[in-house]
């Protein structure tokens, strides 16, 4: 009789063993997830940083070649639209190719893709200001 119960109670003591066990796995697993998705959060915050950083540049370097255009040679000029296509067009093609892949995933309400199609209205603004400005110059010289 005293070994029933010793059985009995190492089947429980097993029991409660497993119940904590799985109590613990599911707790990792959703501190995993969140530190995963923690992660995530970190690395999309990273890139809105740089790619707003690189707009402001960018329309820094559009500023300085119109204010300064009269003033610049032929090759500086250049440099200028070089520099300033340099950073839009990047800005554009990342743009661009999260916005493809949010739609194509089906995430409508994710709260980056609400930002990268705000982000588009300044580089449209950017590519827009740059063809008046080239239209304009052409006219000028004829």
């Amino acid at each position: 009789m005293g070994y029933a119960i010793w059985a009995q109670q190492a089947v429980l003591g097993q029991d409660s063993f497993k119940n904590t066990s799985n109590q613990t796995e599911n707790r990792l697993d959703t501190i995993i997830e969140l530190l995963e998705k923690s992660r995530q959060g970190s690395i999309i915050q990273l890139n809105l940083t740089i790619i707003v950083f690189m707009m402001g540049l960018a329309f820094v370097i559009f500023g300085l070649y119109i204010g300064q255009e009269h003033k610049l040679s032929v090759f500086t000029k250049r440099l200028y639209l070089i520099a300033y296509f340099a950073l839009i067009v990047p800005i554009t093609v990342i743009l661009v190719r999260y916005i493809i892949s949010a739609l194509l995933s089906g995430t409508l309400n994710d709260p980056v893709l609400n930002v990268a199609f705000l982000l588009i209205i300044p580089v449209t603004a950017s590519y827009v200001l740059m063809i008046v400005k080239s239209r304009h110059d052409i006219v000028r010289r004829s």
